[in-house]
């Protein structure tokens, strides 16, 4: 459900559109003929700070967006990433300049006195997460997953007021779920190699290990009568 191939091409494809957008609007943003208070144009020092901070911020709205529920830790992780990008811009940008090179208090003296910098840094992030956010509204209203309508039931008390909606996702819970290829694989050869240790400390084994089966045919009375025989 969560790995079919249609759900990574989009995921892959929401990436692309993200990249192309953050790139082009930041980019256009920054193409003014004055961007300091001296005069002086954007370098790619300041168009990078901030094409990275919009990136941060998509990745980790996206995150948030695509989670159903909060914990602390989704908290911490979520915007406490953020607020590190920031921390770093600061930190690295005051290291002297034979370290921190062009990234020398980019932050400190250049962006954080920018008004494109932050308009930026709030746009292109909405401008990225707005087609998610249209197709998750829409998912969630008209062809909503099995894991949407649970929270439905349990937020909005449905099994009290809509008893057939509950009853309906009840009989889904004992349905025959369906195991991918790799998982399927790794099953049968987790199997065998307990069939293997099984006989070589002489316990019993799985009886539908069609690994084994050859050589229960060959210990068993009737295949030594054979070969006695032969």
């Amino acid at each position: 459900m969560f790995f079919r191939w249609s759900r990574i091409l989009g995921w892959m494809a929401n990436a692309v559109y993200s990249s192309i957008i953050s790139f082009v609007f930041v980019t256009a943003a920054f193409e003014i003929e004055s961007f300091r208070k001296d005069g002086r144009l954007a370098g790619i020092e300041e168009l990078g700070a901030a094409m990275y901070t919009c990136i941060v911020w998509v990745v980790n709205v996206q995150i948030a967006l695509a989670l159903s529920y909060f914990t602390w830790i989704q908290h911490v992780f979520i915007w406490g990433s953020i607020a590190l990008w920031y921390l770093f811009l600061v930190i690295y940008g005051a290291i002297t300049p034979t370290t921190s090179t062009t990234a020398y208090k980019v932050f400190t003296e250049t962006l954080v006195a920018s008004p494109i910098y932050w308009l930026a840094t709030l746009l292109v992030p909405l401008a990225c997460v707005l087609p998610y956010f249209i197709y998750q509204s829409y998912q969630r209203m008209f062809h909503p997953m099995d894991h949407h309508l649970i929270q439905e039931i349990h937020h909005l008390n449905k099994h009290v007021t809509d008893p057939e909606m509950w009853k309906k996702e009840k009989l889904k819970a004992v349905r025959k779920t369906h195991q991918g290829f790799s998982s399927r694989v790794e099953a049968n050869m987790s199997r065998r190699r307990s069939d293997q240790r099984a006989y070589a400390s002489g316990l019993p084994v799985s009886q539908d290990s069609s690994f084994v089966q050859p050589y229960e045919q060959m210990h068993s009375p009737l295949f030594d009568r054979n070969q006695r025989e032969v």
